[in-house]
């Protein structure tokens, strides 16, 4: 599992707060789940829970899933009545079925093999009642490898804390449209400094094969939408 997630806990929630706009990603998935019955939703690595608190002040049952026990740590301090388990998105199972599932903050890039996807589409597809819905982001590889050559920089502050991160990618191919990220930190707080480094394999995806995994893992039908470098995709089980 990425240093990100455990060891950098507290850094990627402090950071992602600037990087990401949950309440984008909360209104993205609202406006195609409001138009299906039902409000029961499973969020699958749901880190920090971040988007827990929007969805249950719109009326959500909500549940958040997570593989990374540091994570789930600071869901449940932030808040402390929402429903968190921890388990593995590519081998979980749900007592009942629900409405919709969202997997959110392009954590789909992590399922780096061929099994890993169809595990994990396959475990969504029992999760969900019929015609449920599958809400998911995930990297086009036509984008990510037109151009790994440039580090990426980020600088959040949080108080008079800072945290600077510069990324550099390379690509392997070895299971996919995989490439190497290579992240290094620097947290400066009070006159101390902190270096940490966070390496990961992460993968990007065609329209087609993403078309094709969700056809062997059961789902009845697509839509897959383009966004920059980002594809959003709504399945229907």
């Amino acid at each position: 599992m990425p240093t990100l997630y455990t060891k950098l806990a507290d850094v990627y929630h402090e950071m992602y707060q600037s990087i990401f706009d949950y309440r984008a990603q909360f209104r993205t998935a609202h406006a195609i789940f409001k138009a299906r019955s039902g409000r029961r939703i499973l969020e699958l690595a749901c880190g920090a829970g971040n988007l827990a608190p929007w969805f249950e002040a719109a009326g959500y049952d909500y549940t958040g899933i997570d593989a990374a026990g540091p994570m789930l740590a600071i869901a449940r301090r932030n808040h402390p009545t929402t429903r968190f388990l921890r388990a593995d998105m590519r081998r979980f199972t749900v007592r009942r079925r629900v409405d919709a599932v969202l997997i959110s903050g392009r954590s789909f890039s992590y399922m780096t093999k061929n099994e890993d996807v169809l595990n994990t589409l396959r475990c969504v597809r029992r999760s969900l009642r019929p015609h449920g819905v599958l809400v998911f982001d995930s990297f086009d590889a036509r984008t990510i490898f037109a151009d790994l050559s440039h580090p990426m920089r980020d600088v959040v502050r949080v108080g008079d804390k800072k945290i600077s991160r510069v990324s550099t990618r390379t690509a392997n191919l070895r299971t996919g449209w995989t490439w190497n990220w290579d992240a290094r930190y620097l947290v400066e707080e009070g006159g101390r400094r902190r270096t940490f480094r966070d390496q990961s394999v992460l993968r990007a995806f065609t329209r087609d094969e993403l078309a094709m995994f969700l056809a062997l893992a059961g789902f009845t039908s697509a839509r897959i939408r383009k966004r920059g470098a980002i594809f959003l995709t709504v399945a229907q089980a």
